[in-house]
């Protein structure tokens, strides 16, 4: 299986997935987004996540779902160190007695590999991981009983790209699966709280960057804005998309029979909760298509 594996990312990273590899690796290299568990910040996430789990595997659809099994699936996307999945395979784990098995997926080998020594330590078995874009046709190869996206992750994608990422995600469930996903409003906390900013300072204790605004594309939604490390003077470009609660969950209603929301941090930040991926809709059409108004555009 591992051999495989191995052999199916290469091919990935061949064909077009090599310099976004590349990018996500010197994007979370210059960006100070707190996930190394080796570090302050990071282990300070990883803690807030195992607080978060612990609520969010006590929702109904969780425990109709969980509570009688031996043994649960678990795949998380844009999975970064994996601390969303070590977390929530931990609970589990905890929680309900059952035996775990973890696919970490993500675009930086860096990560994953800190992701591997992570686990072994948490989980005493080391996870499995893929290099590959969660926005191409990734076949898993088998079913799984959970998807989670974890991290306030899905200003990566914009409204197209999403669609591209759900069909991933609900062909590799099964037919009772789950797809868990962090997710705050944007709408409300950055645009009606704050207001847009051209300029923005972003720190954590080892690192200061500027984030400024570059450009908006309205077809396809994002806002790019450039960031600039001051202490190693790079740069690099970082593509957004501010969803709202709604329209994401929305968005993955299309995929799922049903989408519950639990709050977290606030009423506007939480977990939303999707499950019965539907089988009516040919997830390869949105995985392969790309519309003509989006010819010229780099989704």
């Amino acid at each position: 299986m591992r051999v495989c594996r191995y052999i199916f990312v290469s091919a990935i990273l061949i064909h077009g997935g090599y310099m976004e590899s590349l990018y996500m690796e010197k994007l979370y290299r210059l960006f100070p987004w707190p996930e190394n568990p080796y570090e302050e910040e990071g282990r300070a996430r990883y803690q807030e996540a195992l607080e978060y789990m612990a609520r969010v595997v006590e929702h109904g659809w969780i425990r109709e779902r969980v509570g009688d099994r031996d043994r649960i699936s678990i795949v998380e996307y844009c999975s970064g160190t994996g601390i969303g999945g070590i977390a929530l395979a931990r609970i589990l784990r905890e929680k309900y007695g059952v035996a775990i098995d973890l696919l970490l997926i993500d675009l930086r080998r860096s990560a994953l590999e800190i992701a591997k020594r992570f686990s072994r330590e948490e989980l005493g078995f080391e996870v499995d991981t893929l290099v590959a874009d969660v926005t191409k046709d990734i076949d898993l190869g088998k079913k799984f009983d959970i998807a989670l996206l974890w991290g306030l992750t899905t200003p990566h994608f914009s409204p197209w790209n999403y669609i591209k990422f759900l069909s991933n995600v609900a062909r590799s469930l099964s037919d009772k699966g789950i797809y868990i996903y962090e997710e705050g409003d944007r709408m409300y906390s950055i645009l009606l709280l704050r207001g847009y900013k051209d300029v923005v300072s972003e720190s954590s204790r080892n690192r200061i960057v500027l984030t400024i605004h570059r450009d908006y594309s309205p077809l396809t939604g994002y806002i790019t804005r450039t960031i600039y490390d001051f202490i190693g003077h790079e740069y690099t470009d970082l593509k957004l998309y501010f969803w709202g609660l709604a329209d994401s969950m929305a968005f993955t209603w299309i995929f799922f029979r049903d989408i519950d929301f639990i709050p977290l941090r606030s009423s506007y930040s939480g977990v939303a909760v999707a499950v019965d991926p539907r089988r009516d809709i040919r997830y390869e059409d949105y995985l392969y298509a790309k519309p003509r108004v989006l010819e010229k555009e780099d989704l």
